[in-house]
């Protein structure tokens, strides 16, 4: 179900406060899955069966449906990737005015809609009925159910509209849903080779010709002028910005090449990438300016710097998995954009959309998106190394973010923080600790397979508590102390700083921020970074 809003308001960002301020929780709250299936069916198809016969729906199709919309997960509805368009809520996706309709429709409030499973199921089949009775359609067929479904998803675009029926739904309806691994269940939905859409098929791929910065393995749907800037307004692309969608593919797709003023906010992406991994959108060309992030990043614009990823699905923990298919084909188009663009590969240039903007997109690729194994991937894909080309080598201070190969962070003790107190941290936080005359600091360690002379680059966050003689010490990997630098971490923060340059040798070197200095003042351990 999509349907857009164009009267919303525009978002505001929030920035960070000093060490010992109060925190903002952003935690997701997660999409309900489905309960512990009893006697190898479904624990929705109750509700499936009930509301296909109370209101002469296939059951079929509302399955089909729901499983094209969220694959059957209860979604809370607390975001909406796109401004103007109304957050998904159920297990049918219902949003907008068709949660209103629909509530009304089925005798139910609109709070048990968003909430209730089997209210959402039956607003979903009271809709799809009033539809079928508008149109007239023969209640028996199930392919001339296909323009029901249509207006059912209710999007501005007539390709989008046109996908959905034929790839999505009755794909699904002809080819059967097949339960998880080790769930319990016997089947989701049996195949019918028989649903065929009485339905225009989609004619948008391939309008004008492809552009050459696009990924090759693309399927072209340009997005209209209104959407993106041509050019880059003097900057180059240096970020990779991973999104999700927040709904289905072609909804996500169709959206961002809805021209203004349908789409009030002109937003766009450069790619799309379905929720199987089998298809990818290009939408703008990568020498262009797509309108995919409002806020900025290290102090630049984000977009003009930037390629925005989407990804068919939602952030919501449980309610997208992340398929091997998704994940394995976004890896293998990001590479391409890395290698292409020349985006330097660490947590500073590939990063989520909650990065720039954690207030309006807290979790934004996903609170479960894979992130080590996806940097692992690139940096497989390309050849190796942390960063920028094979001779960098970032160490975040968070180990998810690392390429474990060649990157990681010992733990802490616990007179660590994590923190994400003050804004410019490097990843998805960094590490707190008081000075203190004492053996107790934070050590990162990169692999080198040689010898080598490499410079060393440290990332803090600054702020007046900050130690202006915050010690970093050098180890090579058989453990020999190479030299002792002190920085002042209350200037210079956000950015990549000069430790200096020193002789490694091969194996497991070290870079160590201690504690051991001035009291009266916090040390920060964020990321360094191997040159």
């Amino acid at each position: 179900m999509f349907a857009p809003v164009l009267s919303a308001s525009a978002l505001l960002s929030g920035c960070g406060g000093e060490e010992g301020t109060g925190e903002v929780d952003t935690t997701a709250h997660p999409g309900e899955a489905a309960a512990n299936p009893t006697a190898g069916m479904h624990p929705y198809q109750p509700h499936f069966e009930s509301a296909a016969k109370e209101f002469n729906v296939p059951a079929s199709l509302l399955v089909a449906i729901g499983y094209a919309e969220t694959q059957l997960y209860h979604v809370p509805g607390e975001t909406s990737e796109h401004d103007g368009v109304p957050p998904a809520y159920g297990v049918m996706a219902l949003r907008g005015d068709a949660i209103t309709k629909g509530a009304s429709l089925a005798g139910v409030t609109e709070e048990e809609v968003e909430s209730d499973p089997e209210a959402n199921i039956r607003a979903a089949a009271a809709l799809l009925d009033a539809h079928a009775e508008e149109l007239g359609l023969d209640r028996a067929d199930i392919g001339a159910w296909a323009p029901a479904v249509a207006a059912y998803f209710n999007h501005p675009s007539l390709d989008a509209q046109a996908h959905f029926v034929h790839d999505e739904v009755y794909r699904h309806l002809r080819e059967g849903i097949a339960a998880p691994e080790d769930s319990g269940i016997d089947e989701i939905l049996a195949p019918n080779s028989e649903a065929t859409p009485k339905f225009p098929m989609p004619e948008f791929v391939g309008k004008g010709d492809p552009p050459s910065a696009i990924y090759s393995g693309a399927k072209w749907r340009p997005a209209p002028s209104s959407n993106y800037t041509s050019g880059r307004s003097g900057y180059k692309a240096e970020l990779l910005v991973i999104h999700t969608c927040a709904g289905t593919y072609s909804g996500c797709w169709g959206w961002l090449t809805t021209a203004y003023p349908t789409n009030p906010y002109k937003t766009s992406a450069h790619y799309v990438v379905n929720e199987s991994g089998s298809e990818i959108s290009a939408l703008v060309d990568e020498t262009n300016t797509a309108h995919h992030v409002g806020a900025k990043w290290n102090g630049l614009p984000t977009n003009p710097r930037s390629v925005g990823i989407e990804h068919g699905g939602y952030p919501y923990a449980g309610s997208n998995k992340w398929s091997e298919g998704q994940i394995a084909t976004s890896a293998k188009l990001s590479c391409d954009v890395v290698k292409r663009q020349g985006i330097i590969r660490d947590r500073q240039h590939i990063i989520g959309h909650y990065q720039p903007d954690p207030v309006n997109r807290p979790n934004d690729p996903g609170t479960n998106f894979p992130w080590a194994d996806y940097m692992n991937r690139i940096n497989t894909c390309v050849g190796g190394g942390g960063g920028g080309g094979s001779s960098y080598i970032t160490v975040d201070s968070n180990n998810a973010n690392n390429n474990s190969a060649v990157a990681r962070i010992v733990a802490p003790s616990a007179n660590w923080k994590s923190s994400t107190n003050v804004s410019g941290y490097y990843g998805t936080g960094y590490y707190a600790a008081p000075t203190q005359a004492i053996s107790d600091g934070a050590t990162f360690e990169f692999y080198l397979p040689a010898a080598a002379s490499k410079q060393v680059y440290a990332w803090w966050t600054s702020a007046s508590d900050r130690s202006t003689t915050a010690p970093y010490v050098i180890f090579n990997a058989s453990g020999t102390k190479l030299g002792t630098v002190n920085k002042n971490q209350q200037t210079g923060g956000g950015s990549w700083q000069l430790i200096g340059t020193y002789n490694f040798s091969a194996g497991w070197n070290k870079v160590t921020v201690s504690r051991w200095t001035t009291t009266g003042y916090y040390v920060i351990a964020d990321a360094v970074q191997i040159r």
